[in-house]
């Protein structure tokens, strides 16, 4: 029968029959007696009602079940017809419970009711436990904290006995300022963890009594509550006197002990002053990099520009820019340092006095040299070669001897060749690491990323490498990586910029001609259009070029004459004027014929002679390229166009001026849709033939292409128009 039971998946569930289990345990109850009398003909399943009053009626005080509790177990064996299947509840607590007496070397039972149980741990932990019970009893003796009402209150809310969950334990721990490491803490809740989710609280309360105790009993704590630094003199010393240590601070580390694999500051040299001229040099370089003006900083203390600064205020101001004693950790300056520079800039003088000028002029020689207006074939080298190329400090590459640098190019040349093989790339390990971004990560970063990528060095040549590229901020990954995974720096693009920017503004740029624009009677319906459409007479534009009415004019006249709403191209103003040119005199055009071809779209010439001639007026035509369908868009059109009209349209031209708030005559394809939809006309047609339709009616609205609805509409009247012909 347990075979036939679903797996217990929910945590709160199982959580809550572990309970009901060891209710069961320690009062002897049995579930099938109170059930079985409430199912007289043996279906399996009981009413909701008749399943929560037993467990929230006599077995309430029993097992102590909450009422969230009573109705998450009705929920989760509730069947489909709402009624709750209670023989399947009771195999589940009944056929799980553990057998004491075949496991009795294991487990008893008797912890599910003794109120001061505990876990056992490993001997190293338990170690642990007691140090920090140690700890924490210290604490709570030395502040008069209670624990119990806190613990005791949440026990309240929780419904429990002796145990709460263990983020109200946490919560409880936070309140009273008894800060635990979240590894102590989860050795605290494996230690104290009662049925899985609750911590018993009873326990621990009485842990810190008992280790308290045990302290004041044997003398450990003193009249204030804390631990003696030498409790009953069982702690040992002996204070010798400090031996003279003179290589401490003068000889490196690695000379006496080789290989260094433990990186610690102490064991760091301390930084030797350096000398004058590489100290100024050190300071163009900032100046040039930072872009500081030295004599904005000097001169404000300078009130009779006399170009001399007393002793603190020279020093003063070097910390202001940002290279003193108290500069940035870069650029900052030693004592020594400082001192050689002001001795060095002293006025003669008067020794209390710099010469902030002289230094001035030495710092801005980075930038320019003084007096070229003396000198016009002078080359100035702009940032010096030296300053450049000065390497950071702390870098002792240079002085390394001959054997040294041979082994770190060796060394170098094996990761190149490692890196360029397997085309890693290193950089972002770096990033990870680099935090600052300031091109620099500790020895042991760099160790950890070249073990990250697998590439297997010994101690010497990852100390030779060090030895390359550390200097006082750590190593300088920017410039390994720049000689181990070199990387082709990007040509600049201003120049196929600047070749671009004058090919768009050369007055000879000229866009590709077009077929159409050579084809006379396109042109000529084009203008005829833009006269339909603005209400332009040309006539009036050219005459006035002609004072003594030739009826010619010349080409100029003519380019300048006509009007730029027609928005006709170089090529087709020159199409027209070779059509229209004069014969007699090639240089000219006969602007009153052109005026009279492009008239036709309002009037007819010599209607005089054909007085039974009927006229039709001109229709500016917008078709061209964009709209233009072949065989198979046809047909689709057709079609759309008859499924269309055999539908009530009367509504849609309406409703498409209403969409249409510009009134241009002409909508985008979701305002068309949208419009066919209102009126149930979206079925008749399918996208395909939606599509024809959309380049069919397509005209050029700016830099989008929309539909004409007004030819859409006049479409479907001649449909119609057709329809009833046809009829007749």
């Amino acid at each position: 029968m347990a075979g036939e039971c679903k797996p217990i998946l929910l945590l709160d569930i199982w959580r809550t029959c572990n309970k009901i289990r060891a209710g069961i345990f320690r009062s002897g109850l049995d579930l099938w007696s109170h059930y079985l009398p409430l199912d007289p003909d043996g279906f399996s399943l009981i009413s909701e009602s008749k399943f929560v009053s037993v467990l929230g009626g006599p077995l309430k005080d029993t097992i102590g079940l909450s009422d969230q509790e009573i109705l998450e177990l009705a929920d989760y064996f509730k069947a489909p017809d709402g009624r709750i299947l209670y023989r399947q509840f009771c195999q589940v607590i009944h056929d799980n419970v553990p057998d004491m007496t075949k496991y009795s070397a294991l487990v008893s039972g008797l912890e599910w009711e003794d109120p001061y149980h505990v876990n056992s741990l490993s001997v190293p932990e338990e170690r642990r436990i007691m140090l920090l019970l140690t700890k924490m009893a210290t604490l709570v003796k030395a502040r008069d904290l209670v624990l119990l009402p806190h613990f005791q209150d949440y026990e309240i809310i929780a419904k429990n006995n002796g145990t709460i969950t263990i983020s109200h334990f946490a919560r409880v721990l936070h309140f009273l300022k008894i800060f635990v490491a979240p590894e102590e803490f989860r050795l605290l809740v494996r230690k104290f963890l009662k049925d899985g989710y609750t911590v018993n609280y009873m326990a621990f309360v009485s842990a810190l009594e008992y280790v308290y105790q045990y302290m004041e009993r044997c003398g450990i704590t003193d009249l204030a509550g804390e631990v003696l630094p030498n409790f009953r003199g069982r702690a040992m010393n002996a204070l010798l006197p400090k031996l003279p240590r003179p290589e401490v601070g003068t000889v490196p580390t690695d000379a006496v002990f080789g290989v260094q694999k433990i990186f610690h500051p102490v064991m760091n040299k301390p930084r030797d002053p350096e000398r004058l001229q590489r100290v100024i040099q050190r300071i163009q370089k900032y100046a040039y990099t930072e872009g500081v003006r030295i004599g904005q900083f000097l001169r404000d203390f300078d009130l009779t520009n006399c170009g001399r600064l007393a002793e603190a205020s020279f020093r003063r101001c070097l910390d202001m820019v940002g290279v003193g004693e108290a500069g940035t950790r870069r650029y900052n300056l030693t004592t020594e340092e400082v001192d050689d520079l002001v001795d060095a800039y002293r006025d003669p003088l008067d020794p209390s006095r710099c010469l902030y000028k002289m230094f001035e002029d030495d710092i801005e020689a980075v930038f320019t040299k003084k007096g070229l207006e003396r000198l016009p074939d002078y080359v100035v080298d702009c940032p010096p070669t030296e300053v450049v190329d000065l390497p950071r400090r702390g870098n002792m590459f240079g002085s390394l001897p001959e054997d040294r640098v041979v082994a770190c190019e060796d060394v170098l040349r094996m990761v190149k060749d490692k890196i360029a093989r397997s085309g890693m790339n290193l950089l972002p390990d770096f990033n990870d690491y680099d935090k600052a971004r300031n091109g620099h990560v500790t020895r042991n970063q760099f160790r950890q990323v070249l073990k990250l990528n697998c590439i297997l060095l010994t101690d010497e040549q990852i100390y030779a490498l060090e030895q390359r590229y550390l200097d006082e901020l750590g190593f300088n990954y920017f410039q390994f990586m720049k000689e181990a995974d070199p990387y082709p720096e990007p040509q600049p693009l201003y120049e196929e910029m600047l070749k671009g920017q004058i090919k768009l503004n050369s007055r000879e740029f000229k866009m590709p001609v077009q077929p159409c624009e050579r084809d006379i009677v396109a042109i000529l319906a084009k203008i005829k259009k833009q006269l339909i459409c603005y209400r332009i007479r040309l006539s009036q534009f050219l005459a006035q070029y002609d004072p003594h009415r030739q009826l010619v004019i010349s080409r100029d006249n003519f380019v300048r004459g006509v009007d730029e709403k027609l928005q006709l191209t170089p090529t087709e103003k020159e199409t027209i004027m070779e059509v229209f040119a004069s014969p007699t005199r090639p240089h000219c055009v006969e602007y009153q014929r052109f005026c009279n071809t492009v008239d036709e779209a309002f009037f007819q010439q010599n209607l005089e002679r054909a007085p039974l001639l009927q006229l039709l007026q001109h229709v500016a035509c917008h078709d061209g390229d964009h709209n233009f369908l072949n065989f198979e868009e046809r047909q689709q059109v057709t079609l759309a166009l008859e499924s269309l009209a055999a539908r009530p349209t009367e509504a849609l031209i309406d409703i498409f001026q209403a969409i249409d708030k510009h009134n241009c005559g002409s909508i985008n394809r979701s305002e068309f849709l949208r419009a066919l939809t209102i009126l149930c006309l979206h079925t008749a047609v399918t996208s395909t033939q939606l599509d024809a339709l959309e380049k069919c009616f397509a005209v050029p609205r700016g830099m989008r292409s929309e539909l004409d609805y007004r030819g859409f509409i006049n479409a479907l009247a001649i449909v119609r128009q057709n329809w009833k012909a046809k009829r007749i």
